[in-house]
């Protein structure tokens, strides 16, 4: 019995061996005769309940351990097939750019086969006009010995007091149109290029002037420098729309005045009338007429043979004129 609770029927016993009356309020000791409730102490706790979902919880021992082996195998595999297919990616990629590379290789050789072909045809059309020319050529000095006509052919070797004026330029520039144009007074196109040598005579009021025309293709350009030696003045003719032939013009042109330093020299941009026609200022620089030197009498012209039968115009009347001072002035 806790010691409370035997105070209490200590004190009643006293109180009735006394003769004491009992008081109501003694009862409140009786009341003392409750046990005494001692300290709560508190009780086990319920389990808290588990979060997430039945059975989501990590597990532990060795089920758990193969499990995240096995993922780890998985993912380790995974990345793997990555790295391989990556791999493949790249190797497909690189046979690709191999084939293009092969394509494009390919592609070249094909172009060079074509332009080989290409040079080799024109290498061969060139040799058939050549041989042609050669044959025209032929013919035209038979046809010249048989008829007495104002185109003939001049001997090989040109006479010691000879002093034409020389018409001179690549075939195709217009030289024989010029000239007859000069010569007529009037617009003379010419249908067929100089096979060999064309000889004209154009008379002024004072005087006579010989031309003497060389054709212009490749077999008949060895007799420029010949004849150049004893000629009067050398008028030269190029294709103002001709811009791919300029230069071969030009060479020509500086090797016939590197032979003769003194000779006059009058150059016609014919064919200005074309719309693709060099102005006669690009012609001069096309042609580097400044470097042909201080000493030597130059002139440009620029020219056009229009409509045939019409008037010559005025500025080929002007080099006509200044063709016939030149030539008084050498003789």
């Amino acid at each position: 019995m806790p010691g409370g609770s035997r105070r209490a029927v200590g004190l009643a016993a006293a109180a009735v061996t006394a003769g004491a009356v009992l008081r109501p309020r003694a009862w409140t000791y009786v009341s003392a005769l409750r046990p005494a409730r001692g300290p709560q102490l508190p009780g086990p706790r319920a389990a808290a309940p588990a979060r997430g979902r039945a059975g989501g919880g990590k597990e532990r021992g060795p089920a758990g351990m193969e499990r995240g082996k096995v993922k780890k195998e998985k993912g380790k595999e995974t990345e793997k097939e990555k790295i391989r297919e990556k791999g493949k990616e790249g190797k497909e990629k690189r046979k690709e750019v191999e084939k293009e590379k092969i394509k494009e290789k390919e592609k070249e050789q094909e172009k060079g086969k074509e332009e080989k072909s290409k040079s080799k045809e024109e290498e061969k059309r060139k040799e058939r006009a050549t041989e042609k020319e050669k044959e025209q050529f032929k013919g035209k000095e038979e046809k010249d010995k048989d008829n007495n006509s104002v185109l003939t052919k001049p001997p090989l070797e040109p006479p010691e007091n000879n002093k034409q004026i020389l018409v001179l330029g690549l075939d195709g520039a217009g030289k024989t149109s010029v000239l007859h144009s000069l010569a007529l007074n009037r617009v003379q196109h010419s249908v067929a290029p100089t096979q060999g040598f064309n000889a004209v005579c154009i008379n002024t009021e004072d005087s006579q002037m010989e031309f003497l025309e060389i054709g212009g293709s490749e077999p008949f350009r060895s007799y420029w420098e010949m004849y150049l030696s004893r000629g009067l003045l050398l008028i030269f003719v190029v294709d103002s729309a001709d811009h791919i032939r300029l230069p071969e013009a030009k060479k020509h042109l500086h090797q016939l005045i590197g032979t003769n330093p003194i000779i006059p020299l009058v150059v016609f941009a014919n064919k200005q009338d074309l719309e693709a026609a060099y102005h006669i200022t690009d012609i001069h620089e096309a042609l580097a007429l400044s470097e042909v030197g201080n000493d030597r009498k130059m002139f440009l012209f620029g020219t056009q043979v229009t409509e045939n039968g019409s008037e010559i115009p005025s500025i080929m009347q002007d080099a006509k004129d200044l063709i016939a001072h030149l030539a008084a002035d050498m003789q």
